[in-house]
């Protein structure tokens, strides 16, 4: 394991496009560009619970046993560690319960590889486990020899989540949902209950980057109108017709809205071709996987 802190002083300089070598020459580390990452859902702990913010890295199924309790509330898979990797980032001892740490978005160049991160602390108002917590969070992340920088930023709080589903369907593509955000976009996988679930569901992370301004532009002033609403329009699979999702998160405040498949009478010009809009958009995201 090693310390978050002595790494994080220098995670401002990934964002060089140059590193200047010992000998005075300076080494071109390319272009920055998002990393093909996805989420690890692990209820095991460490054998030693860290006293400081730390970061593991596992490369090997005997490494996992060795450095961790066996996950016994659900069955784990473990990526295939010829080609990836394990990275956990554990904020260190808490004191009560509702402290997050959430590895939020991971990019590299060709030198080296940097991982931003968000934490939060409980709100006043939040019911707490009163016991010391170690707050983690893990990702699979492909092998790589360059070295891992961390970066401290606050979370993004504006995006889209897009999405179709299906409620009597058992197939792999009912469910197709994903999170579009200026310099990333996330697919959730396996998910049954949402949005309760996009928050603790599988995700990856893709590597393509999507026009996240331009796809806003394309939302009708209805909807913008709802600001901070919930709106159903029509009766989003009540035929197994199937119903489309869209979710806006404007600086944290979020507005949900659940379209019928169908074109119902509740449904203007403007929010039917927005709807083909999102379908449209799903259909393309799913080639960048």
């Amino acid at each position: 394991m090693k310390s978050l802190i002595s790494i994080m002083l220098v995670a401002l300089s990934f964002y060089s496009c140059t590193d200047t070598l010992d000998s005075g020459n300076v080494q071109d580390c390319g272009d920055v560009r998002n990393v093909a990452y996805e989420g690890f859902n692990f209820c095991g702990q460490l054998k030693e619970n860290p006293t400081k913010p730390v970061y593991v890295i596992v490369n090997s199924a005997e490494e996992m046993q060795k450095k961790f309790t066996t996950c016994e509330t659900f069955d784990v898979v473990l990526p295939d560690f010829t080609t990836k990797r394990i990275l956990g980032l554990l904020s260190g001892p808490k004191p009560t319960g509702g402290y997050v740490i959430k590895i939020q978005t991971v990019i590299e160049n060709d030198c080296q590889i940097l991982i931003e991160y968000f934490e939060k602390e409980p709100s006043d108002s939040d019911m707490v486990t009163t016991a010391i917590t170690y707050p983690a969070d893990y990702i699979v992340l492909p092998k790589s020899d360059k070295p891992i920088l961390f970066s401290k930023v606050n979370k993004i709080v504006d995006y889209a989540i897009v999405g179709t589903y299906f409620g009597q369907c058992n197939g792999t593509n009912c469910n197709q949902f994903f999170r579009i955000e200026n310099y990333k976009v996330l697919q959730y996988s396996k998910l049954n209950n949402f949005p309760a679930e996009f928050n603790t569901s599988d995700y990856k992370a893709l590597v393509y980057r999507d026009d996240f301004a331009g796809f806003l532009l394309k939302v009708p002033t209805e909807i913008k109108n709802l600001k901070g609403q919930t709106k159903t329009f029509g009766s989003p699979d009540a035929h197994d017709q199937g119903g489309v999702y869209f979710e806006w998160s404007q600086g944290g405040v979020i507005t949900k809205i659940y379209l019928d498949a169908d074109n119902t009478t509740d449904q203007t010009a403007e929010v039917i071709a927005f709807k083909k809009v999102i379908q449209d958009k799903i259909v393309e995201l799913k080639t960048k996987l």
